[in-house]
């Protein structure tokens, strides 16, 4: 009976009616932070749902330091998912905190001007309790009735609910609901391990199918030098061809460095997929083809800097093959251990943001701006061409990641084409265009000056994280869209490579690369397939988005199982082989991996080798 009077209570009806219209206010903060406004039925359904917890929050604050705790509690988490939301296109993840905690990400990241909306979310918190207080001015004594509103909506939330930070969710709802998740993610973690235990020996051939390795192996009488050239969250989405095909709604167009593509004799490839999120997860696949990291927490990269994991990667291949192998990035390099990782990786000539210091003064934020970068790295580029025979260059630069630092540089007619007006969106799409002309100028005066004679040029990202659409709620793969662009020496030497159709990813460039420079020789650890291995028969990857939650097993055929995190639900889709991106469609069949193989196949993609490799010094 107490329930059934609780729910006659007005007060309840009005404390839920105020957080549903608070809430509401607070997506319209969010849009015009970021930009982003997700379908409106099932906006409204979610804050629905978030309002009742809210409201439950509301009715337990009923001393002066709850209420103030809850004020401070609601504006952190609202400032943190809008600047989460205008960088990334999702709401942060409960896990990913002690990111925030790292020196370097917190001053490039998180000291920046959109740091100060937290006064206005903190003051629209403080108000929600004002106007609280002044509606039910003597809040009703149901402390119990209310801590099940708030338990009974999370539970309910977190079961019908694929992924939490996506943003169609309600953030409070959305956040609540992960406390559960991250205690439960340890267990979930033991249960795979003994799985894949238990049963490894016993994989089947479908199993296998996901770690295959395929080369061509030709003969290479004269080695190309390669450059390596990743764009911070750059996405194939962003060229004009690649969204019309796939029937995407970017929010910026590159149709310049397309053109530019196109003119040298780049091959962009119209189905390429990024493996991860995060920039240490996708620089491990390109470097060493092994999967990333798919757990919350990215190890892979620390355990080799830390000298704890051997795997026997790309660059110290070719190093051993007589390359001058060199990682030139933008960003500070203690920053995910690349200082240490990247000579463990083969790299003889390591360097960050700290060879951009003038006069004893270091870069500001993440490191320099594009149009700095790409001109010093250049000119470094000339001069390791005239010192060496056969060199391979990898370069990441660090204007395009959030908060888009530019260097005060504006790209041509930003202003006159901006299609919506929010900030975050036009500091992005400056962003994309400066460095749209700084890689057009970059690859004009490698090309004048000679370098490009006797190079493999490829072009690719990190991860496909800055792809931001129109219509965010395309779903799934929604941040796995990567961009790839390969222009080999000699022109005619493009034929051998694989159709601009075929799906490719991120695995595939170390196979390669090696082929390309004669350097494939087995046995090689590594999963992936050679773009120069031309008759194949449709493969199975796995892929994950660590933003979302969300765990994909794709099949090349035209099958995708997506999957929530603990891999227990799943939904099965279908596509067009030759069309990926923009053919996607749910389907009612079941999924075709049962919940141990699923386990056993993201298990087994965790493992990296534990002795010394026979290349490491």
């Amino acid at each position: 009976m107490s329930v059934y009077r609780a729910l006659q209570d007005q007060r309840l009806g009005l404390t839920v009616l105020l957080a549903f219209f608070w809430l509401l206010v607070v997506r319209l903060c969010f849009f015009l932070q970021s930009g982003v406004w997700p379908e409106t039925g099932r906006l409204l359904l979610s804050d629905a749902a978030g309002a009742v917890a809210l409201a439950g929050l509301l009715i337990l604050a009923r001393f002066f330091w709850l209420r103030v705790a809850l004020v401070i509690a609601l504006g952190s988490l609202m400032t943190a998912a809008a600047m989460h939301l205008a960088a990334h296109g999702t709401y942060p993840r409960l896990s990913m905190l002690s990111k925030g905690t790292d020196p370097v990400f917190l001053a490039s990241s998180v000291l920046n001007s959109q740091l100060l909306m937290l006064p206005l979310y903190l003051g629209l918190a403080w108000l929600l309790v004002r106007i609280y207080r002044w509606l039910v001015p003597i809040p009703p004594r149901r402390v119990t009735f209310a801590a099940l509103m708030v338990l009974l909506s999370t539970g309910l939330y977190l079961a019908a609910s694929h992924s939490l930070t996506t943003s169609r969710n309600n953030v409070v709802l959305g956040f609540l609901a992960q406390i559960p998740t991250a205690v439960m993610a340890p267990a979930g973690s033991l249960v795979g391990e003994s799985v894949v235990n238990e049963t490894a020996p016993d994989r089947s051939q479908t199993e296998r199918e996901f770690f295959e390795a395929e080369v061509a192996g030709p003969d290479v009488p004269e080695p190309p030098n390669v450059l390596l050239i990743m764009v911070e969250g750059l996405s194939a989405g962003y060229f004009p061809s690649i969204s019309e095909y796939h029937g995407l709604t970017p929010v910026v167009s590159l149709p310049a460095l397309e053109d530019k593509l196109a003119g040298k004799g780049f091959r962009l490839y119209r189905n390429t997929l990024s493996m991860e999120r995060q920039t240490d997860r996708g620089t491990f696949a390109i470097l060493c083809g092994q999967y990333p990291d798919f757990q919350r927490l990215s190890t892979k990269m620390q355990d080799v800097a830390e000298g704890e994991a051997f795997p026997l990667c790309m660059p110290e291949l070719l190093r051993a093959h007589g390359y001058t192998t060199a990682y030139w990035q933008a960003a500070p390099l203690s920053y995910m251990s690349k200082d240490r990782f990247m000579p463990r990786a083969g790299f003889t000539r390591v360097t960050g943001s700290e060879a951009f210091e003038q006069g004893g003064e270091k870069p500001e934020g993440w490191g320099p701006p594009d149009p700095v970068y790409f001109a010093n790295v250049a000119e470094r580029l000339q001069e390791l061409d005239r010192q060496t025979d056969r060199w391979l260059v990898t370069l990441l630069n660090v204007g395009t990641h959030h908060p888009f630092d530019t260097g005060g540089e504006n790209a041509d007619g930003e202003d006159s084409q901006d299609p919506l007006p929010t900030e975050p969106l036009k500091a992005r799409r400056n962003a994309l265009r400066v460095m749209e002309q700084s890689l057009i100028d970059f690859l004009d005066d490698l090309e004048a000056a000679g370098v490009l004679d006797n190079t493999l040029v490829i072009l690719t990202s990190d991860e496909s994280g800055g792809f931001v659409r129109q219509d965010q709620e395309s779903f799934p793969l929604n941040g796995n869209t990567g961009v790839l662009a390969v222009r080999p020496p000699r022109a005619e030497a493009l034929e051998q490579y694989a159709d601009r159709d075929r799906i490719v990813a991120q695995l595939d460039l170390p196979l390669t690369i090696l082929d390309a420079t004669g350097a494939s020789e087995p046995p090689l650890t590594m999963t992936g397939r050679s773009l120069l291995s031309r008759d194949t028969a449709p493969r199975d990857l796995l892929l994950a988005d660590t933003y979302t939650g969300m765990k994909f097993f794709l099949r090349e055929s035209g099958e995708l199982l997506a999957c929530t995190e603990s891999l227990l639900r799943c939904e099965t889709w279908a596509f067009e082989p030759g069309r990926l991106f923009g053919t996607l469609t749910p389907t009612d069949n079941e999924p075709f991996l049962t919940l141990a193989q699923r386990l056993r196949l993201f298990g087994e993609s965790a493992r990296l080798p534990t002795g010394p490799s026979a290349g490491t010094e």
